[in-house]
């Protein structure tokens, strides 16, 4: 009679697809990227191990610092806009008003909208000739000449910030819509009993249900907005004298644009240790709160 495959045997079969898929995908491209990154390797062209020189070169360089502190501000800024825009939307979104269903819809459709699309549409808003923004400056009289949006350094990560608050939003309201329905309503009803105030609810009994929700939403979307490619690209390109870049659009500037692929990938690379350590915190937190 044939003995039964160990327990092990059937996990590590069943695994193996995924494993394939992980390690052609991601693993492989990891490690090639990272081995570039202590390389001169450029386009066309065999590189040579060059250790921490391309490390060496980014500290010293002006764009890389600019680029860094672009993402952090970014990253920061429209994390904590969307944090609070998005406690305020899903708490009015979960009180019964009349088309209660048609209002969410229309809140969550920008989560729907892929993001080149999502970045067309805004530099056609912000286009200092055709778009919509400086056409009303203008007309409300607020300014009597174009307004350069995107071409100005001053403005343009302002511009940027304000394309991916709208297009992030939606999912800070969704997680938190769905958290806030999670929260028995005996809590706050017995919070209300005791003579605590809307205010006073949602600090003590709201905010403190949340914090799961909360913690989870903002370590997601601080790694899709450290990360966020397509709008910076789409809308200025890192322009006006590479002014706007952040980590990714450096890394295409240097690796891509100036043929400079080991340069590019140490840009990329340099921030790994950043995305581990928030990796690490959210999967540390999800598992506890499986546990």
């Amino acid at each position: 009679m044939r003995r039964p495959a160990p327990d092990w045997l059937a996990a590590y079969m069943f695994l193996a697809p995924a494993a394939a898929v992980f390690a052609a995908f991601i693993a492989y491209p990891l490690a090639d990227g990272v081995s570039t990154a202590f390389s001169n390797q450029m386009v066309g062209r065999e590189g040579q191990f060059t250790g921490l020189a391309n490390f060496s070169s980014l500290l010293a360089d002006a764009h890389f610092q600019r680029a860094m502190w672009n993402s952090l501000v970014l990253t920061l800024g429209v994390v904590a806009v969307k944090l609070v825009v998005g406690l305020g939307s899903a708490a009015l979104l979960s009180q019964r008003m009349p088309a209660r269903g048609l209002i969410r819809a229309l809140v969550f459709l920008p989560w729907a909208v892929p993001g080149l699309i999502a970045g067309l549409s805004w530099k056609w808003i912000f286009d200092e000739q055709a778009g919509v923004l400086s056409y009303l400056a203008m007309t409300l009289g607020f300014t009597n000449r174009p307004v350069y949006w995107l071409s100005d350094a001053n403005l343009g990560l302002w511009s940027i910030g304000i394309a991916m608050v709208w297009h992030g939003l939606p999912f800070f309201t969704m997680m938190f819509l769905a958290g806030l329905t999670s929260i028995p309503s005996d809590l706050n009803e017995a919070a209300a009993i005791d003579g605590a105030g809307p205010v006073r609810r949602f600090f003590s009994v709201t905010l403190p249900q949340m914090r799961e929700v909360i913690f989870v939403t903002v370590m997601l979307s601080s790694i899709w907005t450290f990360n966020s490619f397509h709008m910076v690209f789409i809308l200025t390109g890192g322009g006006p004298a590479m002014r706007t870049h952040i980590l990714p659009t450096l890394a295409y500037e240097y690796g891509i644009i100036q043929s400079q692929l080991g340069l590019g990938s140490a840009v990329l690379v340099s921030v790994i240790p950043v995305f581990l350590v928030l990796i690490v915190l959210l999967t540390r937190r999800m598992l506890k709160n499986e546990g």
